[in-house]
């Protein structure tokens, strides 16, 4: 009996302890509830703003690529060659590089030389980005150490 009675205060301050506990954890469930739906409320918001930026973007590729085509469809070699003229000359990174080039049935040839081959390269990129630009023949030569990408 004494082992009972002993066991028996063990249980009354284990239910105690839990009951406490209880009670903690339900005066907290309002705030849990409210900072959830707060931040649900937020979650909401981002994902309408993704949703409208999403559209933007779907938007203005779309747009993109019929000015792209319009222009590829009524693309002249002379045009193309103000197009690619415009752009080598307004590209900061190409300031006071002299590069020439030609078009050909919409293929482009360019020439000159620059001091590197990273700006070899970003002639190419450009001229690359004209819509109506069939094909890019890379001709600028590197003057300086590197070599260029053959």
């Amino acid at each position: 009996m004494l082992a009972w009675s002993c066991g028996g205060d063990d249980e009354a301050a284990r239910l105690e302890s839990l009951s406490q506990e209880l009670g903690v954890l339900r005066e907290e469930l309002p705030e849990l509830r409210e900072q959830i739906a707060r931040r649900e409320a937020v979650a909401k918001a981002a994902q309408d703003e993704l949703a409208k930026a999403r559209g933007a973007l779907r938007d203005s590729e779309q747009r993109i690529a019929e000015i792209e085509k319009e222009i590829g469809a009524n693309a002249t070699d002379p045009l193309l060659f103000r197009m690619i003229q415009t752009q080598l000359l307004e590209d900061d990174d190409l300031e006071g590089v002299a590069i020439s080039a030609r078009v050909e049935h919409g293929a482009v040839t360019l020439s000159g030389v620059v001091p590197k081959a990273k700006l070899r390269e970003r002639a190419a990129k450009l001229a690359e980005s004209i819509p109506g630009v069939v094909s890019v023949q890379n001709r600028i030569q590197v003057s300086g150490d590197e070599p260029a990408p053959k």
